[in-house]
């Protein structure tokens, strides 16, 4: 189960440093998440819905709306294949463990690690066909054929909600 704890003020930098674990099973799916998302902005035909939303429209008229991904879809493009290869350094960083792998994390990588899982859920999500916030009475269907997608959905919300209060807490 994903624990964080947080270490204090690293003696080198004095910025605040946590420990994120993530036990074994949770660390192998992870670390494939940065490839699955790699192939996708590769290939962005391959699912339309998810592109668009993860690189929504910025003007209503089309000859405005076409202008812009001219001038600023490389740089979109660019940021997130650049936050793509940071993870996989963050991951590669990670201290192994005998039930998983820990990473040192600051507030610069902690945002990282929200801005990917952030993504990674808008794919998860845009795939299901989900368009807002899930209550409660949305329970998925646990032997679906999306049951294990909805499932990482949760464990990536839960996540997200671990790092964000921790860095709330120390603010």
């Amino acid at each position: 189960m994903t624990r964080l704890r947080h270490d204090g003020k690293d003696s080198a930098t004095g910025e605040d440093a946590w420990t994120l674990h993530f036990v074994e099973v949770e660390a192998n799916i992870l670390s494939g998440l940065p490839e699955q998302f790699q192939l996708l902005l590769a290939n962005p035909d391959s699912n339309r819905r998810v592109i668009e939303r993860l690189f929504p429209s910025s003007y209503e008229d089309p000859e405005e709306e076409a202008l812009n991904r001219q001038l600023l879809g490389d740089s979109l493009l660019a940021s997130r294949t650049e936050m793509l290869t940071e993870i996989r350094e963050e991951l590669g960083r990670g201290q192994k463990t005998d039930d998983g792998l820990e990473l040192i994390l600051n507030r610069e990588s902690i945002d990282l690690w929200l801005r990917f899982m952030n993504d990674v859920r808008i794919i998860i999500a845009t795939d299901l066909g989900i368009e807002e916030n899930m209550n409660g009475e949305d329970v998925a269907d646990p032997s679906g054929p999306d049951a294990p997608k909805h499932a990482l959905l949760e464990y990536l919300s839960g996540v997200e909600a671990i790092l964000v209060e921790a860095v709330s807490r120390v603010s």
